[in-house]
């Protein structure tokens, strides 16, 4: 926990350092006040509390701040008893009477921790409006408690500025000379200038950061960057409405602050968690500009109510999920994220109910602190770029032309004729004269531009606290005519107007626009997997500079023109969000809080359609019809939650509970009008078409919700929480509407025992465990109730319009459930230098959604039900080190590794499930959810023998593929698809380094996966044999005859070519790496003007080592399905982004 003293001028600030280090005997006693603690210090008494932890308490209890230096409160424990006395000030002198300390009070808030130098009352500062500085200077000439120093002129003057680890400005430093008793304090951006001598050395030091020292040498300017002095179990973490402090948390919790993330050229919040959490998998599932991404918190358990975790903002549960071309969290800048904090089990995810079982990701954006006004401004620009390992190789024209001759010349040999030149068509008569020809795939890409830019601005004092921010983002796509742009606003007001109250609004309205390229899977719609498919021999362009309209040559479908469907396809998305919240917190007593928000989310969206005659369409060149469509949809999402808590420290006691009832609504209402058969392409609105129809569709649901949770402590030594859930959701039965989710979690402190040895080299040491229950409502609105479709009648000789019923109603279908058992460990070492995190988990998925069968009698063939088990089991490790404190090289690290196992335990009357676009994955019982699914490759026939000898299906000859016979039949045929692969690693992990000297730093962020596997669906077409699209350069290494047998991979031409096509284990690709995310440099300096200038160049997926090359390792063309994941269908490239940005503070 950090505190800072609050805004004073700088010359009281400057006198508070001087009376907190003014001593009697030796001014530099202070920096080693854990050298010689006082004698009459109880630090052996068995029923002892460190005097750090009790000044704690007192903190909560009374809603005050100490400040201190650091090595001041170290070793020094109080006894531990009921302090009932309701006056701080009489608690504070009873507590430090025997520790040779005492306090002096600034103002009712903010008190000061000293060193006692004689027996006196306590001291209170002058307030400093009332005197001058020269006046509270002559303080010792009164009776005070201590006396000040005697300062000597020194030689030199030296100035700068003290951040944090996120380049925050750090108020209230103590700024020390060392070996005297000179020093000053820094201002409220973290500012200080002091006269020192020759040679001298500076020593830093802060409540909640490390103490530093810095040789002054020949600098004027110094710039500091404090480290946290997170102790683990001191650090606060946010939880479900509420936060704690970690000591007293029992639940796998992981939190993720603005430093780690702040320089990431990323559009939203969500992609920024790739490698930073143990058991969170983030998969950048496609590079389209405002994407989703893909992400899995200790694995995937639903087979029908999808896996994506829920998002909190600013405790509001919003609407997330997952698509190709847009992520509603893209709409939420993320330079105004404060930090992110992700529940993974349970016992933390239990408070949140019917919507937990997936993990929370809680999202705290900025505030504005007290006693501190700045204005801030950030920007960026960069260039996209799709690394070359990252392409598809495909034919060149000239490799094309050879391969179509070697075609004939293959055929004549199969149909045993000699091969006759004449018959090669003219254009590919000479191979080699044609040259590279067109390489569509880099006529349809290009290097794209991006920026960023953001200005922030804050003023804050003691009553009220504003921040308002503006950004606007613009990436365009590597894909032409592809882009994602954001203009956001954020206003965030809070204030006290009575002690007792604290108000509060946050509104944060933003207004995306997306340009999006269709570029992913079948060729019928792709763009991407169509350029691919082209013939390289026709050009883009037409001499006079117009598209050539149709690309062909011979053999190959007559096609349209990629680029030009690309560039003059209009299909644009713009949408405005308004996401606010309003909030009240009145303490009716002291420890008792009543809270009251009310949030909105609306949602008001805009799509337009228009695809040109002049454009046409795979296998359908111009002119065509002109087609288009326009749609709108509004979403108006609202919550009302009111809490009552209590938090009290009862002597060696600490209770906190939470009591609530919410109520959340969401309305959706979208349309979409569609038209043909334009008369032109010059008016494109939908009332010009000949033909119009339209579609339209409702959608609602409410949640209605009470809530629970207790946490005790006793001596921070025993922790206990417990938390229910009761949920009523209008998506499910009215027989199974409610359900409650319950959690129990406990720890144990044991470094806080008496038995605990004392030693430098583990330091706290806490075990804990949960077990709770969580549920997963996304199953849709209207799942229980019976579907209609409309339909024509024969009634009275003619056509009547009506409806019949094609589902049936299930009044019991209820909620998806999770159990989960987590084991936890936290422990640090070495003076707290090196902190690790253990967790063991146990997640059962039951009462999943899904069809089963029916007897045929009903009229129906299948019912969805709730059937059916998926367990995930893992462990996660995370360490985090600080590798060399206190020296000029400031070097931490962070590393995190995570090893899941999935298993399907039942499905209920069904044996197995087939998923995917082609049936490309299976569940089955015993097995991980969606294996890879198909044939198993078992080479290519190499003779009649082996031919002869081997399974295969009728017409085969020798060159063609060789399959396995799984079900031992002799055949051939689909009844031998099997499991061919699996999409999940062994084990993930992530790497982070952060290294600063003086003004630098340098941050390297990387993440890996081992063992997992991705399926290349895309090869279907650039493998196929037939000779009617371009295919990839591997396939020149074909089998060609016994004398030419390639390289064993690929079959011959002329016979049962539509059997390779078929999905088999050959296109199943090892997808583990090694990625360097990113590398970011940096230098920071402070003017008199600018409180603080940092400039930097980062990369952004800067290296990757992998076994794979048909692109991104992480991508998936089902996105979130997690019954078909690691599909590659031809996915939008992710590039390479390289950026130089600023970061200015006033």
């Amino acid at each position: 926990m950090k505190y800072a003293l609050p805004c004073f001028t700088r010359e009281v600030c400057a006198l508070l350092m001087l009376m907190s280090t003014a001593l009697p005997l030796h001014a530099q006693s202070l920096v080693m006040a854990n050298a010689h603690p006082p004698t009459t210090s109880p630090l052996a008494q068995p029923d002892a509390r460190s005097l750090r932890d009790e000044l704690q308490v007192l903190e909560r209890r009374f809603n005050i701040t100490f400040t201190y230096v650091s090595d001041l409160l170290e070793g020094r424990k109080v006894q531990v008893h009921p302090r009932e006395s309701n006056n701080v000030e009489v608690i504070l002198k009873e507590l430090l009477q025997e520790t040779g300390l005492s306090y002096r009070k600034v103002d009712e808030h903010y008190y000061v921790i000293v060193r006692q130098t004689q027996p006196s009352t306590p001291h209170r500062y002058p307030h400093p409006q009332r005197q001058s500085f020269e006046e509270q200077l002559n303080l010792q000439q009164r009776p005070p408690a201590f006396a000040l120093p005697v300062l000597h002129r020194p030689e030199a003057r030296v100035s700068g500025r003290v951040v944090d680890a996120s380049g925050e400005g750090v108020p209230g430093v103590n700024i020390l000379e060392k070996g005297t008793s000179n020093g000053t304090i820094s201002d409220v951006e973290g500012n200080f200038t002091l006269n020192v001598a020759e040679n001298a050395v500076l020593v830093f030091s802060a409540v909640g950061y490390l103490a530093q020292e810095v040789a002054v040498g020949q600098q004027s300017v110094i710039s500091v960057t404090l480290e946290d002095d997170v102790k683990a179990l001191d650090e606060v973490v946010i939880v479900g409405y509420g936060n704690q402090e970690r000591r007293n948390v029992t639940g796998a919790i992981a939190t993720v602050k603005t430093a780690a993330i702040k320089d990431l050229p990323l559009t939203s919040a969500d992609q920024k968690l790739s490698g930073q959490v143990a058991g969170v998998q983030v998969k950048q599932a496609t590079g389209a500009p405002g994407g989703g991404v893909v992400i899995r918190v200790r694995g995937s358990g639903s087979i029908g109510a999808g896996d994506d975790p829920l998002y909190v903002i600013d405790g509001f549960p919003v609407t997330n999920n997952y698509s190709q071309f847009s992520n509603p969290l893209s709409t939420l800048n993320p330079d105004d994220i404060e930090s992110i904090t992700v529940l993974k089990d349970a016992s933390s995810t239990a408070i949140y109910g019917s919507r937990g079982s997936n993990g929370v990701i809680l999202i705290t954006t900025k505030k504005a602190k007290a006693g501190i006004s700045s204005i801030e401004f950030s920007s960026y620009v960069g260039l996209q770029q799709i690394p070359d390992r990252n392409k598809i190789k495909m034919m060149n024209a000239q490799q094309f032309a050879q391969w179509r001759v070697e075609h004939r010349q293959d055929m004549a040999a199969y149909q045993g004729v000699p091969f006759d030149p004449s018959t090669v068509p003219a254009e590919y008569q000479n191979p080699a004269s044609l040259g590279a020809g067109t390489n569509w795939f880099e006529e349809m890409t290009r290097v794209a531009p991006m920026q960023n830019y953001n200005l922030t601005l804050t003023n804050g004092t003691e009553k009220w606290r504003t921040l308002v921010s503006a950004g606007y983002f613009n990436q365009q796509g590597t894909v032409l005519n592809s882009s994602f742009e954001r203009y956001s606003l954020r206003v965030n007001f809070e204030g006290h107007p009575h002690e007792r109250v604290t108000v509060g609004v946050n509104m944060n309205p933003s207004y995306t626009l997306r340009k999006i390229a269709n570029t992913e899977g079948h060729f019928n719609s792709a763009l991407l997997t169509q350029g691919l498919l082209n013939s390289p021999l026709p050009p883009v362009y037409q001499p006079d500079g117009s598209f050539t309209p149709t690309i062909t040559s011979t053999d190959v479908f007559a096609n349209s023109n990629p680029v030009n469907a690309l560039v003059n396809t209009v299909n644009n998305q713009n949408s405005l969000r308004i996401l606010s919240n309003i909030y009240a917190d009145v303490e009716i007593l002291t420890g008792l809080h009543l809270k009251s928000t009310f949030n909105v989310d609306l949602n008001a969206d805009r799509s337009n359609y228009f695809l040109p005659s002049y454009v046409g369409s795979f296998r359908s060149p111009p002119p065509q019809l002109a087609t288009g469509n326009v749609g709108s949809s509004q979403r108006l999402n609202w919550l009302n939650e009111n809490t009552l808590s209590y938090d009290r420290t009862f002597g060696k006691h600490e209770l906190s509970a939470l009591v609530g009832y919410t109520i959340q609504n969401e309305r959706m209402e979208s349309n979409t009008t569609s038209g043909t058969g334009y008369p032109n392409d010059v008016v494109q609105t939908i009332n010009a078409a000949n033909q119009v129809t339209a579609t339209a569709d409702v959608q609602a649901w409410r949640l209605l919700s009470y809530l629970g949770r207790v946490n005790y402590s006793f001596q921070s030594k025993y922790i206990l929480t417990a938390a229910i859930r009761s949920d009523g959701s209008s998506r499910f039965g009215p027989n199974n509407r409610w359900a409650a989710f319950p959690s129990i979690g406990a720890g144990w402190t044991l470094s806080q025992e008496s038995f605990f040895p004392t030693n430098p080299w583990v330091g706290d040491l806490k075990l804990r465990a949960s077990y709770g229950l969580a549920g997963n409502n996304s199953i849709g609105n209207y799942t229980y109730i019976p579907g209609i479709v409309s339909d024509n009648y024969v009634l009275g000789g003619g056509l009547a319009n009506g409806f019949y019923l094609n589902s049936l109603s299930n009044a019991n279908l209820g909620w998806e459930s999770s159990k989960q058992l987590d084991i936890g460990l936290d422990v640090s070492f070495f003076n707290n230098r090196v902190s690790l995190v253990g967790e063991y988990y146990r997640r059962y998925t039951q009462s999943m959604l899904q069809q089963i069968s029916i007897p045929s009698s009903s009229g129906y063939s299948s019912i969805i039900s709730n059937i059916g088990n998926v367990l995930n089991r893992g462990v996660e490790i995370t360490i985090s080190s600080r590798n060399t404190p206190e020296r000029a090289v400031k070097w931490d690290t962070d590393f995190n590794i995570a090893f899941n196992r999935n298993t399907v335990l039942d499905l209920g009357d069904r044996e197995q499930i087939i998923s995917g676009d082609v049936s490309t994955n299976i569940s089955t019982v015993g097995n991980p959810m969606g294996m890879f699914y198909g044939y198993q490759f078992e080479g290519i026939f190499m003779n009649q023998q082996e031919l002869d000898n081997s399974p295969h299906q009728s017409g085969q000859i020798v060159g063609t593929v060789k399959y396995r016979d799984v079900n031992g039949d002799g055949t051939i045929s689909t009844l031998d698809r099997t499991q061919i692969g699996n999409p999940y690693p062994k084990f993930t992990f992530g790497l982070t380094n952060r290294v600063t000297f003086k003004n630098w730093d340098l941050s390297v962020l990387a993440n890996g996966s081992y063992g997992a596997q991705i399926m290349d669906l895309y090869k279907r077409f650039t493998t196929n044999l037939d000779g009617v699209f371009n295919v990839e350069a591997e396939v020149m290494d074909r089998y060609r005859s016994p004398e030419q047998p390639g390289n064993g991979l690929l079959p011959t031409t002329v016979a049962s070519t539509a059997l390779a096509r078929e999905v088999n284990s050959l296109w199943v690709k090892d997808a583990s790496y090694v990625s360097v995310r990113n590398v970011t440099l940096g230098y920071t300096l402070t003017t008199k003007a600018i409180s603080s200038i940092r400039a930097y160049l980062s990369v952004q997926n800067a290296l990757m080592f992998s076994p794979y090359h048909g692109g991104w390792p992480e991508v998936s063309y089902n996105g979130s399905n997690s019954l078909a994941p690691g599909v590659n269908y031809t996915s939008y490239p992710v590039a390479r982004t390289y950026t130089i940005g600023v970061n200015l503070r006033f």
